[in-house]
């Protein structure tokens, strides 16, 4: 029988699923009812909220079949396995349905806030659901179930999903893509992560250290994960928390690193303090990728939307200004150098313009723009350009004044166009007036 795409998609989805639940389980170790560690989280959410909600069927048997077939490696009771699942799995499908709903983009602010309230939502119903069912059948108490379960969803879905969401999108960097410098700095703040991370939560090496300094210490491996996220960007950031997970349970696992226990009191709360400085690293990151996501999005569309007026401008021969009326300083739009034949520092001051001007019409236009306070709406004024070259250009000014609150003119705005029409009568008649 021959496999589609979509079966094969779901297949590895499954197959995801089943290692990180196997990981969980190893980090875990004997759990009574709920472990500290659920990874598998962050793989359901990712995959419903990359998925096209009419494909989500293959991905919901796929998940099923892998988390029974984890029961059956571990020889659990698959009742009780078929219920987790039906309880997480099916969480996972509504809480992302809902989030879709709002038709929010996989990237910047939008995406944190939609992965947020999802993983929110999940970890929360998802454990009182679960916590519900073992306090009735088990007779445990519910708060401590439910606060576990939660936690380790949340942080799974933290660490998980943002790691598979920016590389799904990933393609081969091409020219004018990441810089030379920012991709060294990157790695090396990358690297340092990993060294810092492995140094700090290693026991052994910072044993002569009192435990307050041992968690001083752990701010230093954020630091260098959010100097990745700057330089690297969402899929940097990601994988410098994933690495810093990697190294934070696995120490925290084996009684090693800053949260470990001092004693066996305290052995069920080392994983669980683990997990919050692991949420807070994941979030942290999350935030800096959104923002550096949005500034360069703006950029982009601030310097699509100067190209489109550039162009615009060209086409229709005009020219956009605006003056300072206290320094006589112009700030242009345009392209002025190929209309006019000056440069815009050479048009920067005001006195530099109406140099260019013709003399019957250099007094107007400086009363038009520095003594007219009206900031209604009047007409064009026409006057004739003295280009460099020694011909007359025709030009109609388009202003307006914007007043400031002593009734004074705050600045000038307005536009040049030049009328071709004028200057062709004027060459065809051979009579230049200056």
């Amino acid at each position: 029988m021959k496999l589609t795409n979509q079966t094969v998609i779901a297949l590895l989805w499954g197959l995801l699923y089943l290692v990180t639940g196997y990981m969980s389980h190893q980090l875990n170790g004997p759990i009574a009812t709920t472990g500290y560690i659920w990874l598998p989280a962050g793989v359901t959410v990712a995959a419903f909220m990359l998925t096209r909600t009419a494909r989500w069927l293959p991905l919901v048997i796929g998940f099923v079949l892998a988390q029974l077939l984890l029961g059956v490696i571990e020889e659990r009771n698959l009742l009780r396995v078929a219920l987790f699942a039906l309880d997480e799995i099916g969480i996972a499908a509504i809480v992302v349905a809902l989030v879709r709903k709002a038709q929010l983009p996989m990237e910047g602010l939008y995406f944190v806030r939609g992965l947020l309230i999802a993983a929110v939502a999940c970890s929360a119903v998802s454990a009182a659901i679960g916590a519900a069912w073992f306090t009735l059948v088990q007779h445990v108490p519910f708060w401590p179930t439910a606060r576990i379960w939660a936690a380790s969803d949340l942080v799974g879905i933290l660490i998980v999903t943002p790691v598979l969401a920016g590389w799904s999108r990933f393609h081969a960097m091409r020219s004018g893509g990441m810089d030379r410098s920012d991709f060294l700095l990157g790695l090396a703040a990358f690297l340092a992560l990993g060294v810092t991370a492995f140094v700090i939560f290693d026991g052994n090496s910072i044993s002569k250290f009192s435990a307050g300094v041992n968690f001083a210490l752990t701010y230093i491996p954020l630091f260098f994960a959010a100097v990745v996220t700057l330089l690297w960007g969402g899929r940097g950031g990601s994988l410098a928390v994933a690495m810093l997970a990697f190294f934070a349970l696995l120490n925290t696992v084996q009684g090693e690193g800053p949260f470990a226990a001092f004693s066996d009191i305290f052995s069920r709360h080392s994983l669980l303090e683990a997990q919050l400085y692991l949420a807070v690293a994941a979030l942290l990151c999350l935030l800096i990728s959104a923002l550096k996501t949005t500034r360069e999005q703006l950029h982009e569309d601030a310097a699509q939307w100067k190209s489109d007026v550039e162009l615009a401008l060209a086409v229709s021969r005009q020219l956009v200004y605006s003056i300072d009326p206290h320094s006589k300083k112009l700030c242009w739009n345009g392209d002025l150098q190929g209309l006019l034949g000056v440069s815009n520092a050479a048009f920067s001051e005001l006195d530099q313009v109406l140099a260019h001007v013709h003399p019957d019409d250099r007094q107007p236009l400086r009363s038009r723009w520095l003594d007219d306070s009206d900031d209604d709406a009047r007409p064009d004024f026409g006057f004739r350009l003295l280009l460099p070259a020694g011909e007359v250009s025709h030009v109609s000014d388009m202003s307006a004044v914007l007043l400031d609150a002593d009734e004074s003119v705050a600045m000038v705005a307005g536009a040049w166009r030049l009328n071709l029409k004028e200057d062709a009568q004027q060459r065809s008649s051979g009579s230049i007036v200056i």
